[in-house]
């Protein structure tokens, strides 16, 4: 894919996710490959379940990437993502894997939902080494959650 294409998808899934509220979108080759409303990790576990190497080349929208969601990125095969809100981990990890981020504001950690902790899904892939782990761990966390 060209550098021109991966810019025009990350600007349509920045479009995507601050106009139209989306908590994930993926775009590959100007086509949405996936979009959902619904906030958190889920959605995103969801959509590596249900697309598979459908992923592989495409821009990962997430409106709050934490480690958990970067990982996904990086098992994914994603080229690219953008988000509005980015945690240094989540920016490492990236970073390693080569695959470019666009985010808006980055902090230290990401939170849980009412701001008083630490978000459960950076506790529990902090000690997870690769992507591989993390995307199992998430898989049979929402398993056994239901």
């Amino acid at each position: 894919m060209s550098k021109h294409q991966i810019e025009h998808d990350i600007e349509l899934t920045r479009k995507i996710i601050s106009e139209n509220g989306m908590g994930l979108v993926a775009i590959k080759d100007g086509k949405v490959l996936t979009q959902a409303q619904d906030r958190g990790v889920r959605p995103f576990v969801k959509a590596v379940m249900d697309l598979g190497e459908e992923l592989r080349g495409a821009v990962i929208g997430d409106r709050v990437m934490g480690r958990a969601s970067a990982m996904l990125c990086i098992y994914s095969g994603a080229v690219a993502a953008y988000t509005p809100l980015v945690s240094d981990t989540a920016v490492e990890e990236l970073k390693i894997a080569n695959i470019e981020l666009v985010a808006d504001e980055r902090t230290p950690c990401i939170l849980n939902r009412d701001g008083t902790d630490v978000c459960p899904f950076e506790k529990m892939t902090e000690p997870l080494k690769s992507s591989h782990e993390v995307f199992h761990a998430l898989v049979e966390f929402f398993e056994n959650k239901h």
